[in-house]
């Protein structure tokens, strides 16, 4: 389907447009309207149509103005001017401004029709054209990402020296140059049904490690993947290394494990002090990786995971390493993650419960701090907050039995997420509040459009238009309408005001529009909701 935009200030010409093509036998559909380019510009950028066609002659902002506009900002959009003046001139300044198509009025629907067909065309013929440059550029990425895994599979594993890897590297556009190297292992475990999510899980890899361009990625297959943390020279990161690690591979074993049904597991490297050591970095990552995949753990760890000389493997060293974990996991979870994360810990204590209560004393404080702190971070308190006291005699309680510990876990988590659930609301809604706070003090004004809203809240356009459907489930001209809707509504109850100074009065500028925008959210023409609603008082009256 093609979505068609209509912009033309005559009534009776859009509502013939608009009548006389049967849209719905056609591969078009009309996505809006509007009686001017000045309001119809903020309706395209929010609508994106793919067919725009406008009058050439319109009061505020006329169809050369808007279609300059659109063809610097929305460059695929084709567009056609209709004009009622047969004049070489305005033919001229149209195909300077980028238009596509110049009809004369009258026009039929069938020379419409045929216009918007041939205008279809090129755009298939555009999609085919990128889609064939875009596969092309895929094929030769494909090669290139598989030769340069390759060679950086080799390096990690002492098959090419430091010196000839550095100059490798550049062809490769990588920079090998540092003065501390890191290696994290990432294991991807999916159900055995569900392993074409191994894909959306690359993709994952691939976007949050966009955002970490110093650091060098790739696959060693598709369920492994190699990351080599670089501190460079020059920094005074110091100990921000081990933070860069924990934020880049917690980021990933989060959303993987959020978007899909596969768990993660990630093994972290001793660091090396030079770039020739790298391998040992990487082979120590892999024992541990290792380790956890036989363990049947899904964890982010280092060296302190691995077993002992004697082959006992402590649990509490994989806590001190890794006290952010439960942090990080609790602020991200949810309540019906409860059961998982309580048997992810029962896991974690394997059969140590007789045979190191410190451990598990240990583990439950971990919880109790995590929990805290994401508590204090909205402004609760986790002593007024949590269903049990926090002193030494309950914890010890608590932690007494397997059971008694998975009822107190249960317990603190279930309170902990409704507290933050009820006290938290989406990622963006201190934006959307005043955006609609803004819309609902402005909406009669003609001039206020989603770049105004934007500016105002301090968030690009684009970035608004997202969030605001994300968070609201209605976009900006969906909510504007409604607000302008709400309000002609009111008026029409409680006023005698005329339909044209209700328009003026709630931000359109046409009453034709008005009136068409009125019936098409409420059923009713302003002139029949009125007479319905004074009907509807008069027989409560009588009643």
């Amino acid at each position: 389907m093609y979505k068609v935009f209509l912009v033309e200030d005559e009534i009776v010409v859009r509502e013939g447009i608009r009548n006389s093509i049967p849209w719905e036998k056609t591969p078009y559909t009309l996505i809006g309207e509007a009686p001017d380019g000045e309001l119809a510009l903020s309706m395209i950028q929010e609508l994106k149509p793919d067919i725009l066609i406008t009058d050439i002659r319109m009061p505020f902002m006329d169809g050369l103005a808007l279609s300059r506009i659109i063809k610097k900002s929305l460059s695929w959009i084709k567009i056609i001017i209709l004009s009622g003046h047969d004049e070489f001139e305005y033919a001229r300044e149209a195909i300077s401004a980028g238009v596509d198509e110049y009809l004369l009025k009258p026009v039929s629907a069938q020379e419409m029709l045929r216009t918007m067909d041939k205008l279809a065309g090129k755009i298939d013929e555009e999609k085919n054209e990128i889609l064939s440059i875009e596969n092309l550029k895929a094929k030769i990425q494909s090669s290139t990402d598989i030769l340069r895994d390759k060679w950086l599979y080799d390096f990690v594993n002492e098959k090419i020296d430091p010196a000839a890897a550095i100059e490798k590297g550049r062809e490769f556009g990588i920079d090998l140059l540092g003065r501390s190297y890191t290696a994290a292992i990432i294991g991807i475990i999916c159900p055995a049904k569900k392993e074409e999510q191994l894909n959306s899980a690359r993709k994952i890899i691939d976007s949050i490690m966009g955002n970490y361009s110093d650091n060098i990625w790739f696959s060693e297959n598709e369920k492994r993947y190699v990351l080599l943390i670089r501190e460079v020279h020059g920094s005074d990161s110091g100990n921000q290394t081990d933070e860069t690690i924990f934020n880049i591979t917690n980021s990933i074993k989060h959303d993987i494990e959020r978007g899909t049904d596969c768990t993660v597991a990630v093994g972290i490297g001793v660091s090396a002090g030079r770039l020739g050591e790298t391998t040992r970095s990487y082979s120590t990552a892999l024992k541990i990786l290792n380790y956890m995949l036989q363990a049947g753990l899904s964890q982010i760890a280092d060296s302190s995971m691995l077993p002992a000389e004697d082959g006992i493997f402590d649990p509490a060293k994989l806590l001190s390493i890794n006290g952010d974990v439960f942090f990080t996991k609790l602020k991200y979870a949810s309540k019906k993650d409860i059961d998982a994360i309580v048997q992810e810990y029962i896991a974690m204590m394997g059969n140590t419960w007789g045979e190191n209560p410190m451990f598990i004393y240990f583990l439950f404080g971990e919880i109790i701090v995590a929990a805290s702190k994401i508590l204090e971070s909205i402004g609760g308190d986790i002593k007024e907050i949590v269903p049990f006291s926090l002193n030494h005699e309950n914890i010890q309680k608590a932690i007494g039995s397997p059971d008694r510990f998975e009822k107190a876990v249960k317990s603190l988590l279930s309170v902990l997420f409704e507290y933050r659930d009820s006290h938290t609301a989406g990622r963006y809604q201190s934006v959307i509040v005043k955006a609609r706070e803004f819309i609902n003090s402005n909406f009669s004004s003609t001039n206020i459009s989603l770049y105004s809203t934007a500016d105002h809240v301090g968030i690009s356009p684009n970035h608004l238009s997202t969030v605001f459907v994300q968070e609201t489930g209605e976009n900006f001209i969906e909510y504007l309408t409604k607000v302008r809707i709400e309000r002609a509504k009111l008026l029409l109850k409680t006023s005698n005001m005329k339909s044209v100074d209700i328009a003026n009065e709630t931000g359109f500028n046409d009453p034709h529009y008005f009136s068409y925008i009125f019936k098409k959210n409420t059923g009713f023409s302003p002139k029949e909701f009125r007479q319905k609603e004074q009907n509807h008082e008069k027989s409560n009256q009588n009643s």
